[in-house]
């Protein structure tokens, strides 16, 4: 009864009793306490504190004594298991302390577990479990709880993203927990990525920063920030959607068949592409004035009424978004298919008209050059029928006047130094089968012609004795032959001229007049 209104006492009064029946020890054989020496809670999750006693047969379990042990301070009680009172919970975890669910036979072993509810990083420390039996004596245990603290992620984009920058800062990720967080990124764009973490007293923060370059081709793409911890039953996962500003080149489509531009035509239109980060905005304008009446624009899209000469002119695109802006432009030609046949009649008469004239100029240019031709190579011809006259006519003089000087020569020649191998008649000097005449000027000048020869032999002719001198003056004819005999020698068959400065030289064999 005493211990039963002890258990109704509060404060340390209360625990005196049953700490002093507990150190009761006794000689029989010791059973077994089973305790964990680690049991990991989550934060904000309820702990189960096991401690459960397998004894003999006959032994008793009297109570079971929860205490924190903390460093320096003592043990600090938790609660206390009567086998007979139930449960009793100290000051400082009122309402945090209750039995869990019973797990074994009613009749079974007394099972010392407590459950503390809504664990908290201050619950975060070791426990002793001491059990009291009769007549064995108690049995203790000490057990270490450890609280998980998962992370909270959170994503932070970087600054704004430009095609063109450098390595920029496209985002960071930042987990704190206990104990530290792993921090990685999952995505398909090209980038580095760096880790720092910063140690607090009950937990670690984790901060991830992902660069790259951007480009245009990363618009749009996925960048995702993954932690890991063991306090999370599956890895965390932060998205962030990549823009990237940008503006693509402008160009218009809708002129790739001039030919349907005609007039009369309905539903043409104009369509300007482009492409940007973000979403650009479209303008038409005309370059030679405002948009005639009834073309209507429509985003990128210009529409046309039926077609008329005035929707001709250059149509201009501009582009523009927060970034940048492009432009193109085209030139619009609304053709008349009546003009366009007469333009094209008159185009073939111009070709026609074109090929003619070249035509015409190429004859007149070989004309003109067979003219030129023709005229050249007479004067040509000519020149050479003067200069050849002029050397005939020279040679012709020197022959003249050295045979006139050999006639003329009073010196008298020996008879027999002339020795002429002539067959029949003394006009053998007239024999112009293979012989030439080569004359030479007192400049040193030489001529060898034909026609010299010949020249000399008429010459000849005419100097020589007819053959009415033989009937009327045969004395005088001998005479003349021997002195033209007496300026030549017999060699070997040949006659050749004595060496004096009178000599004709008529071709290279020596032959000499």
């Amino acid at each position: 009864m005493a211990l039963a209104r002890g258990a109704d006492m509060q404060g340390p009064e209360a625990w005196l009793p049953l700490l002093l029946l507990a150190s009761l020890a006794g000689r029989c054989p010791a059973g077994e306490l089973e305790a964990p020496e680690l049991v990991t809670v989550v934060l904000g999750q309820d702990a189960r504190l096991p401690c459960l006693y397998r004894g003999g047969p006959g032994e008793q379990v009297a109570q079971v004594a929860w205490a924190r042990a903390a460093a320096g301070e003592g043990a600090r009680e938790l609660a206390l298991l009567h086998a007979q009172y139930g449960l009793h919970v100290g000051p400082a975890y009122e309402g945090r302390v209750e039995r869990p669910p019973a797990r074994g036979p009613p009749d079974g072993p007394l099972d010392g577990a407590v459950l503390l509810r809504n664990a908290v990083q201050a619950d975060e420390g070791e426990y002793e479990c001491r059990v009291s039996t009769f007549p064995a004596g108690s049995f203790q245990a000490r057990l270490r709880l450890r609280v998980l603290v998962p992370p909270l992620p959170s994503l932070n984009p970087g600054p704004a993203l430009e095609e063109g920058q450098g390595l920029t800062l496209a985002a960071s990720c930042t987990a704190e927990g206990s104990p530290a967080p792993n921090v990685t990124w999952d995505t398909e764009v090209k980038g580095t990525m760096s880790s720092r973490a910063f140690e607090h007293s009950r937990s670690a923060a984790v901060t991830s920063e992902f660069r790259l370059v951007p480009s245009r081709s990363m618009n749009g793409r996925p960048l995702t920030c993954v932690v890991s911890h063991p306090g999370l039953l599956q890895d965390q996962r932060l998205t962030h959607t990549l823009h990237v500003a940008y503006l693509a080149e402008a160009s218009v489509r809708g002129l790739e068949d001039q030919k349907l531009w005609q007039t009369g035509r309905e539903g043409a239109t104009l369509r300007c592409l482009s492409e940007g980060q973000p979403p650009p905005t479209y303008n038409w304008t005309r370059l030679d004035g405002p948009l005639p009446s009834g073309v209507r624009a429509d985003g990128d899209t210009l529409g046309f009424p039926p077609l008329t000469a005035e929707h001709s002119g250059v149509y201009v695109c501009r582009v523009s978004n927060d970034l940048s802006w492009r432009e193109s432009q085209v030139t619009v030609e609304v053709l008349d298919p009546e003009a366009a046949s007469g333009k094209q009649v008159d185009l073939v008469s111009a070709s026609v008209v074109v090929v003619g004239v070249i035509a015409g100029l190429l004859l007149c240019l070989l004309v003109v050059v067979v003219v030129l031709m023709s005229r050249y190579h007479r004067r040509k011809a000519q020149q050479m029928t003067q200069k050849y006259e002029e050397e005939l006519t020279l040679t012709r003089e020197n022959s003249i006047r050295r045979l006139h000087s050999h006639h003329s020569d009073p010196r008298s020649q020996p008879e027999e130094s002339v020795g002429l191998r002539a067959e029949g008649h003394p006009d053998s000097l007239k024999d112009n089968s293979s012989c030439s005449v080569m004359s030479e000027e007192p400049e040193g000048r030489s001529y060898s012609t034909l026609t010299t020869v010949r020249e000399i032999e008429t010459q000849t002719e005419l100097l020589a004795p007819s053959p009415g001198c033989e009937r009327a003056a045969g004395e005088d004819c001998d005479e003349g032959i021997k002195q033209a005999m007496s300026h030549f020698v017999q060699e070997n068959g040949t006659l050749r001229a004595k060496p004096t400065g009178n000599g004709i030289y008529i071709n290279g064999r020596g032959h000499l007049v």
